[in-house]
């Protein structure tokens, strides 16, 4: 294994299609497939090290092999980790510095990435802003891997010798193995696909069988692969998008090409791209790709964060080069010194544990601070004891077509530019948990396309309300349930949370539990059936349209009642980080109703209407016109001291309980005009 030029310019060929894309660069909307060839890179070396040791001593220490690995990647790490926490603590709300700070953790144990599917596959945690942090799934991706293999090719070197065709099937069945788990896990669960360590490891395992093949190939021959390879890698850059259903059968394209590159580079032929790799700027970014890939991200995380926007193209590469700073200076000062120490195995082996201590240690003290500002938000919000927006005798006097005062009122301050309300309820730090959860088995599992039949809010009684829908109608559980125990109903739910109304019908999971759902409710034969479903959170609301009005029909042959629920308006902004944000006020925490949104709500309305079903307009809750305008509509993040939304599509549960008067006003008018 001696040093090569080529595979330091494949390292910077890598780290910048990666950081270009993360800047948003139009034409590299797939950049991010520089981290494949990153772990083709990764499985090439480390093996054909190992190897070399083997060769050489004719065994492999895995001992020495973790000191040298500790050596390399955890003092730039611990660094970036340690940077990372301080800046969030000090630039960010108090809620994304505690995420930040959390996430570390998870890195510093090298299980960023079981961490980060676990979040993304949660539902409510989807549009959450990026964590800082999130690029460190890769090196624990890589870590996890380094965890078994070495220990898997001792063994091997150990039973069959230095036989490359016994090691060449071992990796080759590791490497299918892992390629058919990442199409299948790539089909039922994208999410944890991309996380996943036994999804990539096969990309790893095609650089081992590189290394572990090279030696005997011939390599005059492999120069033009070098070509086709940049081809490659080219093409997925260019071509992939995040619409791409990665990794599969897609991540085959660059890490192919990578392994082409690597082999052509071994070739020292004519016709090989490797001299164009081998160019000094190329080489230079290459030594400090590592540290550069490491800062990018937390830099462009942490600087839209607390800037509170999406930043422009020129400020995301000035700020690459700010990173690309910081990089040399932690390649010179810390990374580079450190890799060269010559270290006994006792010190190199406390290098791990020295390395999480200082990460744990300073996230406990960042945590201790943060706590003591959210306890004090907590408290204040206990002590909120907001106003009724309408008081129980007066509800049914409501107009349902007319906003309410105090949401004509919060427009009104919006409008002034007044400052937030304080405190507020529910607590700013706790806003993502102010939600309903079903009791358990009372909804389908992640995957699944059933569940039992439950009986909530007076389980006995003899009339019945079905509750047919997404997440929006969990969120309206709260109210229902409000209604049903002092009107004496029972509550039958048949929710699945993702499977908005545009995918009831098709032939995927949320098409096989719409149709269990909808023999579930036709078997009840209940007395009202509520149809509720996302439309103004999703891309385009009036695909959700024809679908919600098919159901109506078809489960109003069943149901005494069918009434469909109007949808509450989305946020263009996270609740959170505009509630925290500096500066905020009533004006900068409203949102604007689109003109889309009301369309998808009228056809809604006009076809429930046309078809005999009832509906329930709830955006007077929520919005009301801006003064002199009869077609726009504004609608505020806070009224009266509630925060009315948890996420930009869900109605916080503190609000809905307070809406719980009118809700049932207009179920009763629905149910019996």
């Amino acid at each position: 294994m001696t040093h090569r030029d080529d595979i330091q310019g494949l390292r910077a060929l890598a780290v910048l299609l990666v950081v270009l894309a993360h800047a948003g660069v139009p034409f590299l909307a797939g950049g991010f497939v520089g981290v494949d060839v990153f772990f083709v890179l990764s499985g090439f070396l480390i093996t054909g090290i190992l190897l070399a040791e083997a060769a050489a001593r004719g065994r492999i220490s895995l001992l020495d092999f973790y000191v040298r690995r500790a050596r390399r990647i955890l003092p730039a790490a611990a660094l970036t980790l340690i940077a990372t926490d301080v800046a969030g603590h000090q630039l960010l709300n108090f809620v994304r510095a505690r995420e930040t700070v959390s996430d570390s953790l998870w890195a510093a144990a090298f299980a960023a990435n079981i961490h980060f599917a676990r979040e993304g596959s949660d539902y409510f945690s989807q549009g959450q802003p990026p964590s800082p942090i999130l690029h460190f799934w890769s090196l624990s991706v890589e870590e996890q891997f380094y965890l078994v293999w070495p220990g898997v090719l001792a063994v091997v070197v150990c039973v069959f010798a230095f036989r490359r065709r016994a090691l060449l099937a071992v990796v080759a069945a590791a490497a299918c193995a892992s390629l058919a788990w990442s199409i299948l896990e790539r089909r039922s669960s994208p999410v944890d696909a991309y996380f996943s360590t036994f999804a990539r490891a096969w990309e790893l395992a095609l650089g081992a069988a590189l290394a572990i093949a090279l030696p005997k190939l011939e390599r005059g021959r492999l120069a033009p692969l070098g070509w086709l390879g940049l081809v490659a890698v080219a093409a997925a850059a260019v071509g992939f998008s995040r619409a791409t259903p990665f990794p599969g059968y897609a991540a085959l394209l660059p890490a192919a090409g990578a392994a082409c590159l690597i082999a052509a580079g071994a070739s020292r032929g004519r016709f090989s791209p490797a001299p164009l790799l081998s160019t000094a700027p190329l080489r230079y970014i290459g030594d400090r790709s590592y540290s550069f890939y490491l800062w990018h991200w937390p830099v462009l995380v942490i600087a839209a964060q607390y800037a509170g926007h999406d930043l422009g193209l020129t400020t995301k590469l000035l700020l690459l080069l700010g990173a690309f700073g910081l990089s040399i200076a932690s390649y010179r000062l810390v990374e580079n010194p450190i890799r060269r120490l010559r270290l006994n195995r006792p010190v190199g082996a406390l290098l791990w544990p020295a390395s999480a201590g200082f990460v744990v240690v300073l996230s406990l003290v960042i945590l201790r601070s943060i706590g003591a500002t959210a306890a004090r938000f907590e408290a204040a919000a206990a002590a909120v004891k907001p106003p009724a927006l309408v008081d129980t005798a007066s509800a049914a006097t409501v107009e349902s077509e007319k906003p309410l005062p105090a949401v004509v009122a919060a427009v009104r301050a919006a409008e002034r530019g007044a400052p937030l309300p304080s405190p507020l309820t529910p607590a700013v730090d706790r806003l993502r948990g102010d939600f309903y959860n079903f009791p358990d088995g009372c909804t389908p599992s992640r995957h699944g396309t059933s569940s039992k039949i439950c009986r909530l809010g007076v389980p006995g009684a003899a009339k019945t309300i079905v509750v047919f829908g997404d997440s929006h109608a969990e969120m309206w559980m709260p109210t229902i349930l409000t209604l049903a125990k002092r009107d004496g109903w029972a509550v039958v739910p048949l929710v699945k949370v993702r499977c908005v109304p545009r995918s009831w019908g098709g032939t995927d999971e949320c098409g096989r539990w719409s149709r269990w759902a909808k023999r579930r409710a036709e078997a009840l034969r209940p007395d009202v059936t509520l149809v509720i479903g996302s439309r103004a959170g999703t891309v385009d609301p009036l695909r959700s349209v024809r679908p919600v009005a098919d159901m109506s029909r078809a489960l109003k042959r069943s149901s005494a009642s069918v009434i469909v629920i109007g949808d509450s308006p989305s946020q263009t902004r996270d609740p959170v980080d505009c509630l925290l944000a500096r500066g905020a006020t009533m004006k900068t925490c409203t949102g604007k109703g689109t003109r889309v949104q009301a369309r998808a709500e009228a056809a809604v309305a006009a076809n429930a209407k046309r078809d005999g079903v009832a509906y329930i307009d709830t955006r007077p809750w929520f919005c009301a016109h801006p003064r002199g305008s009869a077609t726009g509509f504004l609608c505020p993040m806070v009224v009266n001291q509630t925060i009315t939304c948890l996420d930009r599509g869900h109605v916080s549960r503190t609000y809905a309980l307070e809406l719980a008067p009118l809700f049932r006003t207009a179920f009763r008018r629905a149910l019996f005009s």
